[in-house]
């Protein structure tokens, strides 16, 4: 390959890179961006060697890739459905729209604007029947010893992150509620599990906020509210409603990594909570969940628009991606995210952030995602740190309780097949074995 063709950063692609991966002409690339199907950026932001022409997104590339090979055939179908691709295999709970994400049969955003309430927003995703009428969680308490296990894992560390805390207080959960026959016996229903879930995991973040311990939701107090007091947010209607909004548009987005993960031990009859912490888990990652704690890094406080900027500018002239930006299913923008920033513009303590993003997008073409957003409306909202990053998993674990349902329904096993390639060097370090031959296997 002509070196001064090859691809130098892990995130984009040459033109010709671009065009051997894809097998088309040129025109059908340049239509792919000027559609907003690839991102594409300035050749001289992809390293120190002057060029001319530009480079495109890999993952962008990738999902055409994807769309093209799933035409091709079963195996190819499955193999790019992994990546961006075809769907899997069916379900009824989330349709991703360029109007958003949509629950069933309505419309996230429609949802959030209305005003609904999460408790009937969750609901709605675990049974598949909408109610007019307000839904409390009134009658789910907590065990008593949960604060107790949580306030010790403290001396482990003196501040976990609270994605970690929420798994912790799953498991405790799972263990309090005994086996699956004693909850059958004791009349319990995955519904009523999953409330009781719902609500300690709000009552975690009692850690983030001035309690600095864990602080479970009252009798009949709607989520938004408990998430606002154990945050240290003015309970105020509009600020309640905003939290409420943000809990709505993150329930669900089909099927993320970790929803995947919720699906996948569904499939091998794990119980509800070990499902939910397989996800947990997932999303504790760098690239989703912890994607909030990047954001927040990226407009850390005191916050001077220049300096983001400038961040920003290096990022991309070393040609990374920056996370929380640009989602691969919106490319003209997120409208979870136009949402929720409108909404942080009406309390707005900090003009100079909405200054940034702005900026970030009229200047460098970058869409804040929902991670962004949360992170812009916890910031309008006073709240602390890692409270974005809280909120997506709190608010994603009623989509994940939906899927594990969905997925308890279809009666089968998850168990893709592997493509088997040989490593490089795997023969030459069979050959260097006493006798040439094969390692010997413990068994």
């Amino acid at each position: 390959m002509n070196r001064s063709n090859a691809s130098t950063h892990p995130d984009y692609l040459t033109r010709e890179e671009a065009l051997r991966r894809l097998q088309v002409k040129p025109q059908t690339l340049y239509a792919y961006v000027s559609r907003g199907y690839i991102r594409s950026l300035p050749a001289q932001a992809a390293g120190p060697t002057p060029r001319r022409g530009s480079v495109y997104s890999r993952d962008d590339v990738d999902k055409m890739r994807a769309r093209s090979l799933a035409r091709a055939g079963h195996g190819p179908a499955a193999a790019s459905a992994m990546h961006w691709g075809q769907p899997v295999f069916p379900s009824a709970i989330t349709d991703i729209t360029p109007e958003g994400p949509r629950y069933r049969s309505r419309l996230a955003l429609d949802l959030a604007r209305a005003g609904v309430p999460f408790e009937t927003v969750a609901e709605y995703l675990w049974t598949g029947d909408w109610s007019d009428e307000l839904i409390a969680w009134d009658a789910e308490p907590v065990p008593d010893g949960l604060a107790d296990l949580l306030q010790a894992l403290t001396r482990l560390h003196p501040r976990p992150h609270v994605l970690q805390l929420q798994a912790q207080a799953t498991l405790a959960l799972s263990v309090a509620e005994g086996s699956f026959s004693e909850r059958i016996h004791a009349g319990g229903t995955p519904v009523v599990s999953a409330r009781r879930l719902m609500h300690a995991l709000a009552g975690v973040f009692g850690y983030l906020g001035p309690a600095g311990c864990f602080v479970a939701p009252q009798p009949g107090e709607p989520l938004a509210l408990a998430l606002a007091r154990n945050l240290g947010v003015d309970a105020t209607p509009e600020h309640a409603q905003a939290l409420n909004a943000a809990l709505v548009l993150a329930a669900d987005h089909e099927l993320s990594p970790a929803t995947f993960a919720a699906r996948i031990a569904a499939s091998g009859r794990a119980d509800l909570h070990a499902c939910i912490v397989a996800a947990l888990n997932v999303h504790y990652g760098s690239l989703i969940g912890r994607a909030c704690d990047k954001v927040e890094s990226l407009l850390e406080q005191p916050l001077d628009a220049a300096a983001v900027l400038l961040r920003v500018r290096r990022r991309l002239d070393a040609a990374r991606m920056l996370p929380g930006f640009n989602h691969v299913l919106y490319p003209q923008g997120d409208p979870r995210a136009r949402h929720l920033i409108a909404l942080a513009r009406e309390f707005a303590p900090e003009r100079s952030l909405l200054m940034a993003i702005d900026r970030m997008q009229s200047e460098f073409n970058l869409y804040p995602g929902l991670e962004a957003a949360l992170v812009i409306l916890m910031r309008a909202l006073g709240a602390p740190d890692h409270s974005a990053g809280g909120v997506l998993a709190l608010a994603r674990s009623a989509g994940w309780v939906a899927h594990v349902l969905e997925q308890r329904m279809a009666g089968f096993m998850i168990r893709p097949r592997a493509q088997f390639r040989p490593a490089p060097g795997a023969a030459i370090a069979a050959s260097l074995l006493p006798g040439g031959g094969v390692a010997p296997v413990s068994r």
